[in-house]
Formats: structure tokens, sequence, C-alpha cells
């Protein structure tokens, strides 16, 4: 199995997108760097940035990913500062927003990208729609925060209800590692 390095220190990334390639013929290593968050306006500049700043680090092929939550009621807020704004007002804050709201609706959107030359950047994504919840399930689960007030389409539980092998069946996460799997088949790498 051919190893590839995820720049992250965020085990259930590695272990969603492990998962996933692993079905294509390769297995991800985490690597634990000094990355800079930048305030982009879309995932795909974030995460682009993110490898590029990952490949200066190791001077090695890296991917790296970045995952953003959108409110439909709220205009796609936090988007990619989803994790700022649960570390600022924590559940309390997002379950009162989601009462609030009278369209419950959103999605989850993951980008994927990978640099062999830290010059030239390929960028997959996936997305994942269902609707919000205004209280936390499954509160001391070892899960991102955002998928304890989330239902998935298709689904009656939350998804931090739902196991990493269904969750990878459908959620952006594993929609966006497919389609990255599928392009490192087509181009051999």
């Amino acid at each position: 199995m051919k190893k590839l390095i995820l720049a992250t220190s965020n085990r259930h990334k590695v272990i969603e997108i492990d998962a996933v390639l692993n079905g294509f013929g390769y297995s991800i290593k985490p690597a634990k760097l000094r990355i800079i968050e930048p305030d982009f306006d879309s995932l795909e500049e974030v995460a682009e940035a993110k490898a590029r700043q990952a490949f200066e680090q190791l001077k090695k092929p890296v991917i790296a990913e970045d995952t953003g939550v959108y409110f439909s009621a709220y205009h796609s807020f936090p988007g990619q500062l989803a994790k700022r704004v649960y570390l600022g007002i924590g559940f309390k804050g997002l379950t009162t927003l989601i009462k609030l709201a009278k369209n419950k609706r959103g999605y989850f959107k993951t980008v994927i990208s990978f640099t062999k030359d830290g010059k030239h950047f390929h960028t997959f994504s996936g997305i994942l729609h269902g609707r919000f919840i205004g209280k936390v399930v499954k509160q001391q689960k070892n899960r991102l925060p955002y998928e304890k007030i989330f239902i998935p389409d298709g689904y009656d539980k939350a998804l931090a209800e739902i196991s990493i092998e269904e969750k990878n069946k459908k959620s952006h996460r594993a929609v966006a590692a497919r389609k990255f799997g599928r392009w490192l088949k087509k181009v051999k790498y």
C-alpha cells in the first residue's frame, strides 16, 4: 500500500480519509505541522494554502483538508470559520442560532488539496446536505462537534450516532476522498 501524508493532527480526518483511500491502495500517515489557518473566502483557497504550507515544511507530496459548515438560514455562516465559531460560542450558542432559525437546512463541505511539488495543486470536494437540530446528541462521544447537531438527508439520527463505516458511504469527507482516490489511480501516482 502506498503511503500519503495528510497534514493534520485531527485523528477523525485521518481515520475517515484513510478508510476510503485504503480501497484505492493508499494509506494515510498524519503529520502534525504548524499551519496557519488563513482567512480566505473559499475552502478551496484555505485547503490549497494549508497544502502549500505543509509542502514548505516537509518538502514532500502532501494532502491538506478543510471542512466548512453552512447554515442556510444564516447565509452559509459559519462556512470555513466553523471551528473558530464553535470554539467561540460553543454548543449553547450554536443551538440557540438553530432554534431561532426558521430554515434548519444546511450542509457540510470538505475540500482536499494535494500537491506533489508545492506549485501545482489538485482539489477534490464533497458535500453532505441535511438539517441542523437545536439539541446536542451524544455530547460526550469522541466525534467532531457539528456532527452532534446535524442529521444528514436520508437518516433519522445525528451524524455522531452513525458509525464511521456508515458515515463513509456518503459523507462530505468520504465523497472528496473517493474523488481523490479515483484521480490518484487515473494518474497512476
